[in-house]
């Protein structure tokens, strides 16, 4: 995602593995480097809990033992990354968040809650993705002998992101569609959630 990103011109910041605090730091040098009226892109593939309609990205470190301390080890997606880049006035903010799995902690006694991501409500200037809606689980394969080292969602995202001249939010409709249908074809719910409040035209590929 980071090379092709790259391709397309944009200043990508790439960080794999981080702690809470390493994470909170990107976060921070993040929005520092960003001005008013630019066109930003997030793109977060790991873990991530609803706890009381609230979205949590969760850090390598996270030891959260009930939902209220993995809350706190956690970063809080609309008040850690959304939100302050509002506040940036930014033209355009694409969060596009591959993180809807099984509980990540299975087999050492806690649990998560139910699977997938609360619904968001995106501001003005504003385009999220979950890569699964409400109480579904993103597909890492689509069987045994898939080899694929991306989830279904980031490799349909990262053929669709390719096709020149297609508006970005006709390309994440594209993406939904696909993912829908190959998790169809092995018997698996999964439809992408889009919720889009962006103002004009834009493209990932010209």
């Amino acid at each position: 995602m980071a090379a092709e990103l790259k391709g397309f011109g944009y200043d990508v910041t790439l960080r794999l593995d981080q702690s809470q605090k390493e994470m909170q730091a990107t976060l921070r040098n993040f929005r520092e480097k960003v001005n008013e009226g630019d066109e930003v892109l997030f793109y977060f593939s790991g873990h991530a809990v609803e706890i009381d309609g609230k979205n949590f990205l969760t850090p390598v470190d996270t030891i959260g033992i009930n939902q209220n301390q993995l809350a706190d080890d956690s970063i809080d997606l609309k008040t850690a990354v959304l939100d302050p880049l509002t506040s940036k006035k930014v033209k355009l903010t694409l969060a596009l968040i591959d993180a809807c799995r099984d509980n990540p902690f299975k087999g050492s006694g806690r649990a998560l809650g139910g699977r997938g991501l609360a619904p968001t409500t995106a501001a003005t200037g504003q385009m999220v993705m979950f890569s699964a809606g409400t109480g579904q689980q993103a597909l890492d394969k689509l069987g045994q002998n898939d080899k694929d080292k991306n989830g279904l969602f980031t490799r349909i995202l990262l053929k669709e992101m390719n096709k020149p001249g297609i508006p970005v939010d006709r390309v994440l409709r594209n993406v939904r569609n696909e993912v829908v249908a190959l998790a169809k074809s092995v018997g698996h719910e999964q439809t992408p959630a889009l919720y889009d409040q962006a103002v004009g035209e834009f493209f990932f590929k010209n």
